[in-house]
């Protein structure tokens, strides 16, 4: 019988071998790096293992532990080590890994969301963006000629069609924790305070959505099994802490479908209404440009016109009406026209006893 000797790697496939190892290693480490959060978001190293093993990585636990360690020395991530489990994440001001090459129209993609999508970003979203907001604006500074997309910022506005008002406070801490219960689909433990209410009531809330009417924010959810979504001004919340459960969702819900309604217009009633107004033509020529409803018509000719549009039954629209003064004059549904009429003596009944 001959027997074997066994069998001995090459040089070439022991160095094949640790090349495929560190490539693993430095990818995992990417990856690592790339689901730690910005302070004051933090992450641990269970939640990070169960991500990088659904990323197809095998890995440990202990490992991942490791790895955090040895990451921190040369980046700076940081623990907060004062309860268990132990959170990681970024340090606020860290510089951003990558963004290669930002070239002037992408910088002002980061200038423009800063501006106008804060309100409806996640606090965590936002806070993981700052650094890219920052290197956007100072890309734009360096190459702001007075022409090209690096001067766009200064030469568009977006301005208010109503009296701007200033925002309301929201907590960060208070947003925070709404926002991060709709992203995770999260019920919500919140104290509210209601208009008119002395003090704050407990909810348990099914988030639905997130919608801001200018200036105030506002959550769409449910409370505790009730199934109509109702809205709550993000500015009344007291406290608010998402919690395990699940929210309960609405069967077929759609937010715009729930927005196309009239409920940011604080709804009268769930029926649509036909309008019928006689407007100064001066006032409603604005009319023929931007309509009231796709079934809008306008008739007649000199002086004045008659607007007829099915809308949404809302307060709103009542404010819009008013705001109008004389210019206006409701013809129909007869219960909206008499609604305006006793507005309209109570304002005058005030500046004739002036």
């Amino acid at each position: 019988m001959t027997s074997r000797r066994p069998t001995t790697k090459s040089a070439k496939e022991k160095a094949a071998t640790s090349e495929r190892v560190l490539r693993d290693t430095l990818l995992r480490h990417w990856t690592m790096l790339r689901l730690v959060p910005r302070h004051p978001v933090r992450t641990t190293s269970s939640v990070l293992t169960k991500a990088l093993l659904a990323e197809g990585f095998n890995i440990s636990k202990r490992s991942v532990e490791r790895d955090l360690d040895l990451l921190s020395v040369d980046f700076p991530l940081i623990c907060d080590d004062r309860s268990k489990p132990y959170g990681w994440s970024w340090k606020a001001d860290a510089k951003p890994l990558h963004l290669p090459g930002l070239q002037a129209h992408e910088a002002l993609v980061f200038k423009l969301a800063e501006a106008h999508l804060s309100s409806l970003m996640p606090s965590a979203l936002h806070a993981s963006l700052k650094p890219y907001f920052r290197l956007a604006e100072q890309r734009l500074k360096d190459a702001d000629t007075g022409r090209g997309p690096a001067s766009w910022p200064s030469k568009v506005r977006v301005v208010s069609s109503t009296q701007p008002l200033l925002p309301p406070k929201v907590s960060e801490e208070i947003f925070r924790a709404i926002t991060q219960a709709l992203l995770d689909g999260k019920q919500l433990s919140a104290r509210y305070l209601a208009r008119g209410a002395e003090k704050p009531t407990e909810y348990r809330l099914n988030p639905l959505g997130l919608v801001h009417r200018s200036p105030v924010s506002y959550l769409v959810a449910t409370a505790w099994n009730y199934k109509d979504p109702l809205m709550y001004a993000l500015h009344r919340f007291a406290s608010a802490k998402p919690l395990e459960q699940h929210a309960r969702p609405i069967p077929g819900f759609e937010l715009d479908e729930y927005i196309g309604s009239g409920a940011l217009g604080f709804r009268y009633s769930d029926d649509p209404i036909e309008l019928v107004a006689r407007f100064h033509a001066a006032a409603a020529e604005h009319l023929r440009e931007t309509p009231l409803a796709k079934d809008q018509t306008l008739m007649g000719e000199g002086d004045f016109v008659t607007l007829t549009a099915t809308v949404a039954d809302t307060a709103q629209l009542r404010w819009w009406l008013l705001g109008f003064a004389d210019y206006v004059e409701v013809v129909a549904p007869p219960a909206l026209r008499k609604e305006i009429a006793n507005a309209a003596e109570r304002m005058a009944a005030k500046y004739r006893a002036a």
